[in-house]
């Protein structure tokens, strides 16, 4: 196969001149092929029982924010390595949408939000007050003044979470829905899978800005807790909603997939996440946004300089 000079220059952009996070596709699902790297790029090749030709389809992995490998996919050292240099996070699904990721290059040399994010972390007070931003947007309430202890912040989310749950089941005729990770009844199974894409995004806005999923905010402990907590924020209005709709279609998992990057795509979910995270760190970002070394004391001295002399 020959390819043009152009296809060959697109698929050597370096990594400072990729495509921003909010403005790349949200994400591709694929299933049952082979993903390759060649001359122009990321290639999924993929071959149907009794097609005598495989089909080729070029991954715009400079343009994406999360790959979905389904069932029967392979992948590459080469394309997988390129996907994450490109920026883009690859989501590895099995049944129910279980996912592993690999997290991308950041798309920022500096090192200044993950100071601010070691800067909120290390303070409980800092904690709280970024605690109660995230609640106050998962639960839609714009006022900050005079916010309500964590404990009551908690207890409302609880509260309108069941009755969410409760007001979709009741305008679906879904009986006895319970929220269950390990059920397989299409409800569960649709939210594990829309929850994980929406983790996935998270993943992608986290390592867009260098910074580390492992330290949240009000989840603690898991490797994905900053993850949990980005998703959470969409789970009322989309992956909720989008689960109990797409239970009565006859594929209803594909169904999801569709709506969910309609939903991404028209809410600004990519944008919005990297604006949170900025939002919550830049009270705590550091003064000096150069390369510098360590002084004692607490100052600092310029880095890339001899002091041997």
């Amino acid at each position: 196969m020959a390819y043009s000079d152009d296809a060959i220059s697109f698929s050597t952009i370096p990594v400072d001149h990729q495509i921003r996070l909010e403005d790349r596709v949200s994400f591709a699902y694929l299933e049952y092929c082979s993903v390759r790297q060649d001359k122009t790029g990321v290639v999924a090749y993929s071959q149907q029982d009794g097609e005598p030709v495989e089909t080729r389809i070029q991954i715009p992995a400079s343009a994406m924010a999360v790959l979905m490998l389904g069932p029967g996919c392979s992948i590459s050292n080469a394309a997988l390595t390129s996907c994450t240099r490109a920026g883009a996070t690859v989501l590895f699904t099995g049944g129910g949408g279980v996912p592993a990721y690999s997290h991308a290059t950041p798309l920022t040399s500096s090192a200044r939000w993950a100071i601010a994010q070691a800067n909120l972390v290390a303070s409980e007070t800092k904690q709280r007050t970024a605690a109660i931003i995230l609640y106050k947007r998962q639960l839609g309430l714009d006022d900050l003044q005079d916010a309500p202890s964590i404990s009551v912040m908690r207890g409302l989310e609880g509260r309108a979470m069941k009755l969410k749950y409760r007001e979709l089941a009741r305008k679906h005729d879904i009986k006895n829905f319970r929220r269950e990770v390990k059920s397989d009844d299409p409800v569960n199974q649709g939210l594990n899978l829309a929850n994980s894409i929406l983790y996935g995004c998270a993943a992608t806005a986290c390592s867009a800005l260098g910074i580390n999923p492992a330290l949240g905010i009000i989840h603690r402990g898991d490797a994905r807790s900053l993850l949990f907590d980005l998703a959470d924020l969409y789970k009322p209005t989309v992956s909720l909603p989008l689960a109990f709709q797409s239970a009565s279609e006859p594929n209803s998992l594909e169904f999801l997939r569709r709506r969910l990057r309609q939903e991404i795509h028209r809410q600004d979910i990519l944008k919005e996440l990297v604006k949170v995270l900025i939002e919550i760190l830049t009270p705590h970002l550091p003064i000096r946004d150069d390369d510098r070394l360590i002084s004692g004391r607490g100052d600092e001295v310029s880095g890339h300089t001899q002091y041997g002399s």
